[in-house]
């Protein structure tokens, strides 16, 4: 190496040091000296002297530290601290609990960098904190604001925001460590992992907020809520108009007064406003909701509570002749535990449009065909099948242009 001295004088001590074989004047400037480090502490040795390391511990004033020693150490108290805390714990709290320990065991990844670099005290209340979280939402029994959840695990509503390390690690526990959270979670088909946690947490009854959950509907039926009528559904039908109900309307509600032959799902607004305007027109009575895609949470509530007022009406769902389709229908199924039956979602419907539809995007053949090995039985099979022969989808739009025409 090339070390160059900041001053006269510097250059002569080196190489009087570490000997004119290991410190040589570099040519062209007068305070740069060429450095071979192993011969310097070769000549120290040969002099009877102490090593190089030695020398320059001697020179500033520290003494030598055995870092793997104390890695070792250091990852040894750490995994054990983390292991006492998961011993309190139960569930998935304690099995992301027990992880952590493994890892800090190992004394690498970047958990162990923390406790490295900030001090185990800190490390371990913050793997305490979101072992709290953890356990708080896998045992939410209701409902729950983000905040007001945040406020009950961590003590503030600021404890746990959206998007911060401590959400994302919340989230990103209960996907991998509670059972069954991941499959709910997949069938809504999230596009990124951001929505893929905040599913998660939906899942487990906790929302950002509830005043943008809401759900477009139409129909005759009222509800009922603390000794309060809200009968704006059926003032709206007699208008001949959709309503909006949000998630925090369908909140202590129970539905009565319902007026219909069948329920009716539907994915798509602009399908739905159709559907509506052929109701208008033909004197049908039907309820009709709106899932805009995945169901939200209020869709899946005012679907549970028009089946809990009125068992024997029928209830369809219907979408997309595609995978995402087919998994809408399931989870609308799983998540309101209503037997939800698929409307034009058939291998004859898609046959007969076929002619018309997309070419599937890359990757979705795999995904069909992933889904297609999972156990028989699940409502959608045939239309996968169906989708997955032709390399094709339908948008639910080209079928209704046909079918709501023909009434």
């Amino acid at each position: 190496m090339v070390y160059r001295c900041k001053r006269d004088g510097e250059r002569d001590a080196l190489i009087r040091l570490l000997s004119v074989k290991a410190a040589k004047p570099a040519t062209g400037d007068a305070l740069a000296v060429c450095l071979d480090l192993e011969k310097a502490d070769l000549a120290l040795r040969e002099d009877g002297g102490p090593s190089l390391r030695e020398l320059l511990y001697q020179a500033a004033g520290r003494v030598p530290r055995d870092i793997k020693g104390e890695k070792s150490a250091s990852a040894a108290r750490a995994s054990e601290t983390v292991l006492s805390l998961a011993d309190a714990a139960s569930g998935a709290a304690r099995s992301f609990l027990v992880d952590a320990a493994g890892r800090l065991s190992r004394g690498q990844g970047g958990l162990f960098l923390q406790v490295w670099e900030n001090g185990l005290e800190g490390v371990a209340g913050e793997l305490e904190t979101v072992a709290r979280c953890i356990a708080a939402a896998e045992a939410n029994d209701g409902p729950v604001r983000l905040a007001n959840f945040s406020r009950r695990a961590t003590g503030t509503t600021k404890g746990l925001r959206t998007g911060g390390a401590r959400y994302v690690m919340v989230a990103d526990a209960l996907l991998r460590f509670l059972p069954g959270l991941p499959d709910r979670v997949e069938a809504e088909s999230p596009r990124d992992p951001p929505e893929r946690r905040r599913l998660a947490l939906e899942c487990l009854g906790i929302f950002r907020n509830e005043t943008p959950v809401d759900v477009l509907c139409f129909g005759s039926f009222v509800l009922e809520k603390c000794g309060a009528c809200l009968d704006s559904p059926a003032a709206h039908r007699a208008l001949g108009e959709p309503v909006r109900l949000m998630l925090l309307h369908l909140r202590d509600a129970h539905a009565s007064r319902i007026r219909a032959p069948r329920i009716v799902s539907i994915e798509n607004e602009t399908t739905f406003n159709d559907y509506v305007d052929r109701q208008k027109e033909g004197g049908g009575e039907e309820i009709v909701l709106c899932s805009q895609g995945q169901a939200n949470w209020a869709v899946v509530r005012l679907l549970r509570l028009l089946h809990e007022a009125a068992p024997s009406v029928p209830v369809f769902h219907w979408g997309d002749l595609d995978r995402s389709g087919v998994l809408i229908l399931r989870s609308l199924r799983h998540r309101s535990g209503v037997l939800v039956q698929p409307l034009h979602m058939d291998r004859e419907t898609f046959r007969r449009f076929s002619p018309e539809g997309l070419p599937l995007p890359p990757g979705e053949k795999e995904e069909i065909e992933t889904l297609l090995k999972k156990p028989k039985g699940n409502v959608g099979e045939d239309l996968l099948a169906a989708i997955l022969d032709s390399g094709k989808w339908v948008e639910q739009e080209t079928v209704a242009d046909a079918v709501l025409r023909e009434g």
